[in-house]
């Protein structure tokens, strides 16, 4: 989960927007998007009652919208694009508590 957060935070940011070929982008945000799904529909699904549970499904929303950004941000409601760097933000802080839990395992 955290390799795909961090890999669709680097292809999000504006300055890889541009850069990263729309190949590349498309594959990145189809796994952002199948990884943020599953977070929500499998792992938070079974275990809402818990802190990771919870986590799980915060993070997978944020990857969800995220991956929207990616592949074609117009889909997404106004407002969903203007608070671009409040959810970017919101992932990268995820992603730190995911590798932060697995560094200390």
């Amino acid at each position: 989960m955290t390799a795909c957060m961090i890999a669709g935070l680097f292809v999000a940011v504006p300055p890889m927007e541009k850069g990263c070929p729309q190949p590349i982008r498309v594959i990145i945000g189809a796994i952002l998007l199948a990884a943020g799904l599953w977070n929500i529909l499998w792992y938070a699904s079974q275990h809402i009652t818990e802190f990771w549970g919870l986590a799980a499904f915060c993070s997978g929303v944020l990857m969800v919208i995220t991956s929207i950004y990616i592949i074609k941000a117009s889909w997404l409601p106004l407002l969903l694009q203007r608070v671009k760097p409040v959810v970017l933000l919101l992932l990268l802080g995820f992603a730190a508590l995911y590798a932060i839990k697995i560094y200390s395992l």
